[in-house]
């Protein structure tokens, strides 16, 4: 009697599904005559059993556990957050039209949305939120890209971020802006001798997210007369190859956690390439970050609570040099966010704030401005750094930005 019941349950859930996911009634259907069973097709996927494996292996991922839901500002929201993702496919904008405030963490509706219940051909991308070509960044929003349909879905956040305009208020009151990314995209003809200012409060960080662009062989700065490779192996799988593959209930991996199961590559090769080819890229991201220590372009600091490795500006934030030795000029020397709450509207206010002082970091400074090769062996370190995947993404178009920037280093 109990399974009888727990049964009719079953059936009555899917049945408010179906009328909570539909519009208005459509015509008679065939009276069953196509020999399918609605109930049948929903509970493949909607199935108790089914949906509960599925929840246990997301709340593994990092789409979970990570601070999405901390995010939920009007920049960081359009990735972080389940409304602001969602709002910007729906709009068509980059970045999230109006403020989301309450955020919650990326969830199944994310990625997840009916465009058919017919569930004939391509049945994934029927049950996908987009499979759309990408908006991308580096393309400045003017032309969309198709990495493949469901690579689309995940490159709509998993790409370089481009430039942030930022506000500030100036000595005077007056709300003055800047791009926080002005180096972006690289431009890979410019003469890497030449000069370039390096300023308090602007960045060349892709902001953890160019794994689509290493994947595609793209974006890094690129000396002129090197030559680079760009595609690879499994240049023409889709992400979920890896990153969805088969599930380990042992070690927890693959399936929705988007952990790789490690052993399902192991399987294929015959043997582990991933540790060797991830123990060569961390090998020349050392030797590459130790270079430009050693040039005073960056510096060991804590960073988000570890050391890390960050470049050491050259000019302060209102483009003044900042010498090599003590002075008594005060500089503009930090950047601070200043963000409030609009009493009226209760939206977020951007505003910041420049410190003034003197600068007593003076003995890290070059004295000069950075070469432009210079800064793009900085920008190839944090490519490659940023990414995550220690080169796993792109072996040999990893290899070669590190292993160029070392060697032009090395030359000047």
């Amino acid at each position: 009697m109990k399974n009888t019941f727990r049964f009719i349950s079953v059936l009555a859930a899917a049945g408010a599904l179906l009328v909570s996911c539909e519009g208005p009634m459509g015509p008679p259907g065939t009276d069953g005559t196509d020999g399918k069973d609605v109930l049948s097709v929903c509970l493949q996927c909607h199935s108790t059993a089914n949906q509960n494996a599925k929840y246990d292996e997301y709340h593994l991922s990092k789409h979970y556990t990570g601070n999405t839901s901390a995010r939920n500002t009007k920049y960081c929201a359009r990735c972080h957050t389940n409304e602001g993702f969602q709002e910007i496919l729906g709009s068509g904008a980059f970045d999230p039209v109006a403020e989301i405030n309450n955020g919650t963490r990326i969830n199944c509706e994310t990625c997840h949305m009916h465009t058919s219940f017919e569930f004939t051909g391509d049945t994934v991308a029927q049950v996908l939120r987009t499979t759309a070509p990408v908006s991308l960044n580096y393309d400045n929003h003017t032309k969309t890209t198709d990495f493949g349909e469901i690579n689309n879905l995940c490159v709509n956040c998993h790409q370089i971020r481009g430039a942030t305009a930022v506000s500030y208020i100036d000595s005077e009151g007056k709300t003055q802006s800047f791009d926080q990314l002005p180096f972006f995209p690289m431009d890979n003809t410019k003469d890497p001798l030449s000069t370039v200012k390096v300023q308090v409060g602007q960045s060349f960080s892709v902001h953890d997210g160019n794994q689509s662009n290493l994947f595609a062989g793209i974006n890094g700065f690129e000396y002129p007369g090197k030559t680079y490779t760009r595609t690879w192996k499994h240049s023409e799988n889709n992400c979920t190859d890896c990153h969805m593959n088969e599930y380990n209930a042992d070690d927890q991996t693959g399936g929705h956690t988007l952990i790789v199961n490690e052993e399902a590559c192991t399987a294929c090769h015959n043997s582990d390439k991933l540790t060797p080819v991830q123990t060569t890229i961390s090998t020349k991201l050392e030797e590459l970050a130790n270079l430009l220590i050693s040039k005073k372009l960056y510096t060991k600091a804590m960073l988000h609570g570890r050391l890390s490795n960050v470049p050491v500006p050259s000019n302060d934030f209102f483009g003044v040099l900042f010498p090599g030795t003590e002075s008594a000029t005060t500089f503009g020397t930090e950047f601070v966010s200043a963000n409030s709450i609009d009493p009226a509207t209760g939206k977020i206010i951007y505003n910041n704030t420049v410190t003034i002082s003197t600068d007593d970091d003076y003995a890290l400074r070059l004295g000069r401005e950075w070469k432009y090769g210079e800064l793009g062996a900085a920008y190839n370190y944090e490519y490659i750094s940023g990414d995550g995947s220690l080169g796993i993404h792109n072996p040999t178009y990893a290899l070669q930005l590190l292993q160029n920037s070392i060697d032009w280093l090395n030359a000047n």
